[in-house]
């Protein structure tokens, strides 16, 4: 069991403008959970997964790509689906992933 309490979490930024994240649990391989918070307007660049990603939007809007998703939305990535994130409001989401990440941009 692995048990991540509100009070313990740590926010960093992520290297993004806008986006700040706290790992949630680390895995082997580059699996892997984090909450990710989005400032309205930040935009994460386009990237690929070596594995899948499902991303569970706790609260705001985003777009992936095309699919605009609010809070209750669950999206599911294969390694292969090139994608971007950009808030259309403040945002948070869960994000659980199996395997690293590719910056295309």
């Amino acid at each position: 069991m692995m048990l991540a309490r509100q009070e313990e979490r740590a926010w960093t930024d992520s290297g993004i403008t806008g986006v700040q994240i706290c790992p949630t649990w680390n895995g082997n391989d580059g699996d892997g959970g984090y909450l990710a918070r989005f400032q309205a307007g930040a935009r994460f660049p386009t990237h690929s997964h070596h594995g899948w990603e499902q991303i569970f939007v706790i609260a705001g809007a985003i777009r992936f790509n095309d699919v605009e998703m609010r809070a209750g939305d669950v999206l599911q990535v294969q390694g292969s689906d090139a994608h971007e994130a950009c808030a259309l409001e403040e945002t948070l989401l869960f994000v659980a992933h199996h395997g690293g990440i590719e910056m295309l941009e």
